[in-house]
């Protein structure tokens, strides 16, 4: 498990999602997605990405996109299945690390360079989570997506 100590120097939004989600855990359980209410983090909505995890055969489907992560990418994929987005395929790097996820059944906290229509942010940095209905398979992974400019300053 992640310690919150581990995100002195994160972007706040991933910061505080993360501290969100582990206040759902309730000990060492993944939360459930009705564990979750919308209106506690309502300022982390408009950067946070819900993906379903589908299983046999595996793939993503993401179901709710923040509109700052809309904005801010080179194409809405809210309810595209992953595995026919050209760059999400099982080769993909985000791929691999949702499968982690799924089967490590633990959070992941990432730095990766920003590709995308605004020259002003040079990295995304994400803390993805899962959520389980069952308490033990990985139905969903909800990601607390922030946007680092190329003057080093964070932005919602």
């Amino acid at each position: 498990m992640l310690l919150i100590d581990q995100f002195n120097q994160s972007h706040p939004i991933v910061k505080d999602g993360y501290a969100y989600w582990l206040s759902k855990c309730h000990g060492s359980s993944i939360p459930r997605w009705s564990d979750f209410n919308p209106a506690d983090i309502k300022p982390l909505l408009p950067n946070i990405v819900v993906t379903h995890v589908m299983n046999d055969p595996r793939d993503y489907l993401e179901k709710i996109t923040g509109e700052n992560v809309i904005s801010r990418s080179s194409m809405n994929s809210a309810g595209k299945y992953w595995s026919k987005i050209p760059g999400r395929g099982p080769e993909s790097k985000i791929w691999t690390i949702f499968s982690d996820i799924v089967e490590r059944k633990q959070p992941i906290l990432n730095r990766i360079p920003y590709v995308g229509p605004h020259r002003e942010f040079i990295d995304i940095e994400t803390v993805c989570c899962p959520i389980s209905e069952n308490g033990e398979t990985v139905d969903r992974i909800v990601a607390f997506i922030g946007y680092i400019r190329s003057d080093n300053n964070s932005t919602p």
